[in-house]
């Protein structure tokens, strides 16, 4: 018998990541592609599919997959379109370089940036181009956003939105008109909560930092299909062992402090790294272990973070009501309208209607409505501005609202979000993904992969590797960098 090779390779460590949605997945990729060898990477997916709040349900008339609410990217997430590219999904997202903004009592608005002109001088003309706002308001917007751009996040963190755009020569109607147009869709929050800090990041490096930072990214499948299917199939190619519908009950460190994941049923799991990317309102019920939470004193804490909610109203007319794959709507309840990306359906059934989806979001004020009047709301507003609604029947519709949409970025709120490695001393062994977590981001899928790129670079150190970093971001031309406050 041969003996063992001194240079055999050690027995890889065991990771294993609680929660299958983007965070999850992402963090796994990361580390199955960044070190195969040292790491074997087991994902938990409570759920049939993989994918998170990023999920589709099955329409009951056509079988097809619809997304529960429109997720849509920019251009400035380039970490989620850089995790869909390493995974050959460069093309699962259709780029869109302008916005239109439809007002019941005005003609159509083009955003569109100038493509000559040099970030953020590409902006010049976008305000001017917003028909439904007059001249004073259009003076007092770019006062604004030149003031925003001039001021260090840093001074923003504790400020509340809508207080500082009022104490910035901000009126109510530009504030509803444009701001919070902007805002809410990006947030998920109105002005009236969120952090000012938030609200620049969106309005700059969503827009004014660099050229391509404001398109608008929609994908091309459902989500079930493109997360939950494509991009888990590339990711278990990678070695990733991705098992759904894996319920966990409980982390615990009874193997001599070494991490145990205990699943419902009896089954558990050793590992030698966990990290849990669940939503932050569930993650104190996977520590019962006294050790745990004494180590972990802020994990109470977490469950104090606001929700905001997000509707989605789905709608089957009997005809075309527009042609345009997506909207945007001021001054109403509709805020987005998308229609069916993803081609002319093979059914019988969907050949004979035609589908769009309305999407709600911050839709607090929608609790004391019912669904009914949602909808007939909602065609009131679809008919102001696209007038085939309005000689269209409405075959069918479904509204579907997650109370735990996103969390409401609130000053108080950032200090709450917990950093990747929330206990490095007492347990090193544990980390934390998900958008929720500290990344400088608001709730957003680009969030989401930050995060669990975040949660692997502290595998990595734990395991005393170098560390990773997210991709910054979009790269600021001379002017901007010069003009834009760090």
């Amino acid at each position: 018998m041969m003996a063992k090779s001194e240079h055999s390779k050690p027995k890889p460590r065991h990771v294993v990541v609680v929660g299958g949605g983007l965070a999850g997945l992402a963090a796994a990729e990361c580390i199955a592609r960044t070190d195969p060898d040292r790491f074997r990477v087991t994902v938990l997916e409570a759920k049939r599919t993989a994918g998170g709040r990023a999920g589709s349900f099955t329409d009951p008339v056509t079988a097809e997959s619809i997304d529960y609410c429109q997720h849509v990217g920019m251009g400035c997430c380039t970490n989620l379109l850089g995790l869909l590219a390493r995974n050959g999904l460069s093309d699962a997202m259709r780029r869109y370089r302008n916005l239109t903004f439809f007002h019941p009592d005005f003609p159509p608005s083009e955003f569109s940036p100038v493509a000559w002109l040099p970030p953020p001088l590409h902006l010049a003309t976008v305000i001017g181009n917003l028909s439904y706002l007059d001249r004073k308001q259009k003076r007092e917007i770019r006062r604004g956003l030149w003031k925003l751009i001039r001021t260090p996040s840093r001074q923003l963190d504790d400020v509340v939105a809508l207080d500082w755009l009022r104490s910035h020569g901000q009126s109510e109607r530009s504030i509803r008109s444009f701001w919070d147009v902007i805002l809410t869709s990006a947030l998920g929050e109105h002005s009236q909560y969120t952090s000012m800090a938030a609200a620049r990041k969106v309005f700059v490096d969503g827009f004014a930092a660099a050229r391509g930072a404001s398109d608008v990214l929609v994908p091309d499948r459902p989500l079930r299909r493109l997360i939950g299917r494509d991009l888990v199939a590339a990711i278990k190619n990678l070695g990733v062992e991705v098992r759904c519908g894996a319920i966990v009950q409980e982390i615990t460190t009874a193997r001599q402090q070494h991490p145990s994941v205990q699943l419902r049923g009896g089954h558990c799991i050793d590992a030698d790294h966990v990290i849990i990317a669940v939503p932050w309102h569930v993650i104190a019920s996977l520590f019962r272990d006294a050790k745990i939470a004494a180590a972990m004193p802020d994990l109470k804490s977490f469950k104090q973070i606001p929700a905001s909610p997000i509707s989605g109203i789905h709608l089957w007319f009997d005809r075309v009501i527009t042609n345009r794959p997506h909207a945007v709507l001021v001054d109403s309840l509709t805020q987005w309208l998308f229609r069916q990306p993803f081609g002319q359906s093979q059914s019988a059934e969907a050949n004979l209607a035609h589908y769009y989806q309305v999407v709600i979001s911050g839709s607090h004020p929608l609790s004391k409505s019912s669904k009914d009047e949602m909808v007939a709301q909602v065609l009131s507003e679809l008919a102001a501005v696209f007038p085939a609604t309005q000689t269209a029947t409405l075959l069918r519709h479904r509204v579907v609202t997650d109370p735990n949409s996103v969390f409401s970025i609130r000053p108080a709120v950032e200090r709450l979000r917990p950093p990747p490695c929330p206990a490095p001393t007492e347990l090193p062994w544990l980390c934390l993904a998900g958008d929720w977590t500290r990344t400088g981001w608001p709730a957003t899928m680009e969030g989401a992969v930050i995060s669990g790129i975040q949660a692997a670079s502290g595998v990595f150190e734990n395991a005393g590797l170098p560390s990773i970093a997210a991709d910054p971001g979009l790269k600021r031309g001379w002017l901007a960098n010069r003009i834009i406050a760090s």
